[in-house]
């Protein structure tokens, strides 16, 4: 008996097609090839190019040796939604993301550990940045080439250009693994802790590292900075 499958993104839904009786990693490669289909549809990036799909998220982590596993879900757009979807078997650190950006249009993508607080303001200071605020839709489709609910580190393979700068909460490294989606809320990539970071030096965003404080200030740590710097480049040799 056939099902029905049917791939959204952004404002955009395809037509439904009617597929056979899937395996779990037949069905995700359906949905893979859908989503892929659709986001040539979208607008091209601020550097002219097409968006990446979660097939070349893949393909780029498979080609550094940075080992991962994708699951498929309903689609997912609040720390809520991750929550109720979650399997409770699987153990490793959940994230929120944030696009921002300050008033001479400098960007920033930054990772926290889903439960964090955090105070724009503090964060602001704490990246030399000044008055940070959300950037809009448009702008996280024209230099990250995603959309809204699908925010993640992983979306830094769209920026080949470099004009997004990067955090993360160094609260997220007590984890052997961290949960993100390649570019589509639909799915979930699983990947070891280093192996994100590795993929941000990579792609050429070396992760500031945050310290989150009790006040709600926030710090950079100058010192996990070079720390972890310098072990990642000891383990891509």
């Amino acid at each position: 008996m056939g099902i029905k499958l049917s791939c959204s993104y952004g404002k955009m839904t395809s037509t439904s097609v009617a597929v056979g009786t899937l395996s779990k990693p037949d069905y995700i490669a359906v949905r893979v090839l859908c989503l892929t289909e659709m986001t040539s549809l979208t607008d091209p990036l601020d550097n002219g190019q097409a968006p990446a799909d979660p097939e070349k998220v893949f393909v780029f982590l498979e080609k550094h040796g940075l080992s991962s596993t994708t699951r498929d879900h309903p689609p997912m757009f609040t720390v809520t939604d991750s929550q109720a979807l979650r399997p409770s078997s699987v153990s490793g650190g959940y994230t929120k993301n944030f696009f921002l950006r300050n008033k001479k249009k400098t960007m920033w993508l930054v990772t926290c550990d889903e439960n964090q607080s955090v105070d724009l303001r503090h964060l602001g200071t704490a990246l030399g940045a000044g008055r940070l605020s959300f950037a809009s839709p448009e702008r996280l489709m024209r230099f990250l080439g995603i959309t809204t609910g699908a925010v993640s580190p992983l979306a830094l393979i769209n920026d080949v250009t470099h004009k997004v700068h990067f955090a993360i909460d160094r609260s997220l490294l007590r984890h052997d693994q961290l949960h993100v989606h390649p570019l589509v809320n639909t799915l979930t990539t699983t990947l070891k802790t280093t192996g994100l970071l590795e993929f941000a030096i990579t792609t050429g965003h070396p992760p500031v590292y945050l310290k989150f404080n009790q006040d709600k200030s926030v710090t950079v740590d100058e010192t996990n900075n070079k720390m972890l710097d310098e072990k990642l480049k000891v383990t891509q040799r």
